[in-house]
């Protein structure tokens, strides 16, 4: 998580996509290989390709081969995101 915290969101980059909720689930299957779960904020966010490349490079840096899976269910809500998220986006003038 500490890596994904790094990733900001592509389209509101005052957040992150842990903060967001995007991240559902992180873990490492060993020393080298991660798998992380991730959920799109609508079904046709264009962004998650974007979000998913960033992923992938960002472990590759630290020497971690990352599968990223997405899943859709369940659907991504505002209950996801993190207070400071909320935070953040009233700052940069958007209303969660």
């Amino acid at each position: 998580m500490r890596l994904l915290n790094q990733i900001p969101d592509p389209e509101i980059p005052v957040i992150n996509i842990v903060e967001l909720g995007i991240v559902r689930d992180a873990k490492m299957i060993s020393e080298t290989e991660a798998e992380i779960v991730i959920t799109p904020t609508y079904s046709a966010c264009p962004a998650m390709f974007n979000i998913e490349e960033d992923i992938i490079k960002l472990f590759k840096e630290k020497g971690i081969s990352a599968k990223v899976v997405t899943k859709i269910f369940p659907i991504w809500t505002t209950d996801w995101m993190t207070d400071e998220a909320r935070e953040k986006l009233r700052a940069y003038g958007i209303v969660p």
